[in-house]
């Protein structure tokens, strides 16, 4: 079953209760919480206490992606907040096996996001490991990035591997998922679509639940 995560950056921060209680109504899987320090990516989004409160305001699970540096220092505080999955990028860490660990005995369950430069090889000593991966198929940081089609090589050869050695893994992609690049990236292997702004958050105006189908009925 593919699973739509919705990723919540790219709504109405003014209206982020009525974001989720839409959200709801359009029968997402999750909600996609970027958090970005200004330093690993050049934007700065979403802090602990903005989970805190979005988690009390709904019960759809939470995969948070934390593009940030050393991130370790933050999981027992991440946990508290609510996080379900967390996700950090590869590239950020200096001993990813342990943070994989730390994550998981915090009670989250752990994932590993890769940039579009990164080889799918680096994934082969932790796959066993991480309830999700998954692959960044714009560069970190921004919203609204055309989409890199070179990633859906990579998407099916983490999807060969997966199947060899974790078959219930998550494989997510998050850049530019919309109903022109889904059936390509679903073909792939992927199994969790990261919406933002050219898949579900047009304006106040527009039709979530509508738009979910929509993508929904692209990879039919």
């Amino acid at each position: 079953m593919v699973k739509i995560s919705a990723s919540i950056m790219c709504g109405n921060s003014l209206k982020y209760g009525e974001e989720l209680k839409r959200l709801e109504e359009a029968n997402v899987d999750m909600i996609h919480f970027d958090m970005m320090d200004g330093s690993y990516v050049p934007n700065i989004a979403m802090g602990i206490y903005l989970l805190e409160d979005m988690k009390k305001a709904t019960e759809i699970p939470f995969d948070v992606h934390m593009a940030v540096w050393e991130p370790s220092q933050y999981y027992p505080t991440m946990a508290k907040a609510g996080a379900d999955y967390l996700s950090v990028h590869l590239e950020a860490v200096k001993h990813i096996h342990r943070d994989i660990q730390s994550i998981r005995e915090n009670g989250m369950k752990p994932g590993v996001v890769i940039n579009p430069a990164t080889h799918h090889k680096e994934l082969k000593y932790i796959i066993k490991d991480i309830e999700m991966v998954t692959v960044m198929t714009v560069n970190p940081g921004f919203a609204g990035q055309k989409f890199i089609y070179s990633q859906l090589e990579k998407i099916a050869a983490i999807k060969e591997m997966a199947d060899q050695f974790n078959p219930e893994l998550l494989i997510s992609v998050d850049g530019n998922i919309n109903s022109g690049t889904i059936p390509d990236c679903v073909k792939s292997g992927a199994n969790v679509l990261v919406a933002g702004t050219s898949s579900i958050f047009k304006g106040d105006d527009a039709d979530y639940k509508a738009l979910v189908q929509e993508m929904k009925d692209s990879f039919k």
